[in-house]
């Protein structure tokens, strides 16, 4: 049995592979936009991002964290008994996000925050998190080991898949360092043609030698499709 919370890439994109962009929200993507978050929790009850996603959409704060000493915290787990039906996790090397709250109201859910972080991230914003009642697992020393997150997102919280929604550094990472299980990808019925926008995966250039096969495509109402891929 495996140990650790397989890893779903669940990504909204264009015919060009591009995550953001003016096709974005436009009426004639009303029913892919929809289906894409729709099937989120319907994959798994855990949504993950990357510092960059969290901090723009569900951790826009910016914590006076002078306020907090960093006393008697050591490098170590952080997991307070808490429940919740489903889980945001943010994968934060430094310890970036500034949460206002210890939940992210996504899609109609109220997903309690997950932080994990390296020893990076400061002992102020530890004691941070603990003040938000945010629980927080230290995963490694400059870069965060994936590995060893995904373990201990099973052990503590019961987390079986983990659904990846990006950036695109964030997918590519967890791509070189073979965890991606499946790639579900909805693709709206536009063309970017935006070269600036970030497609799915940015590996840094690194080519990854990982071969998906196609195990299913969903058509949608408005023209566009998923693509459902898992790893041989």
């Amino acid at each position: 049995m495996m140990d650790r919370a397989q890893v779903i890439i669940h990504m909204y994109q264009s015919i060009d592979g591009k995550i953001d962009g003016e096709w974005d929200g436009l009426p004639g993507d009303h029913a892919s936009g929809v289906y894409y978050d729709d099937q989120l929790f319907k994959i798994s009850n855990t949504n993950a991002n990357g510092s960059n996603t969290i901090v723009m959409y569900a951790a826009k704060g910016h914590p006076d964290l002078s306020q907090f000493s960093g006393d008697g915290i050591e490098y170590t787990d952080w997991v307070p008994q808490i429940h919740s039906m489903t889980w945001d996790v943010s994968f934060d090397r430094k310890g970036r996000a500034g949460w206002e709250k210890n939940y992210f109201d996504y899609a109609g859910y109220k997903s309690r925050a997950i932080e994990v972080v390296t020893k990076q991230a400061s002992k102020p914003y530890l004691a941070f998190l603990r003040s938000m009642e945010i629980p927080y697992l230290v995963c490694g020393q400059q870069e965060i080991n994936f590995e060893q997150a995904l373990v201990k997102l099973r052990r503590y919280f019961g987390i079986k898949k983990m659904v990846l929604g990006g950036g695109a550094l964030i997918n590519g990472a967890f791509l070189k360092a073979g965890l991606v299980d499946q790639i579900s990808l909805v693709v709206a019925p536009y063309i970017s043609g935006n070269t600036a926008m970030k497609g799915t995966f940015d590996t840094l250039g690194q080519f990854v030698n990982q071969r998906f096969h196609l195990e299913r495509t969903v058509p949608l109402d408005d023209g566009g499709v998923q693509l459902i891929f898992a790893k041989d």
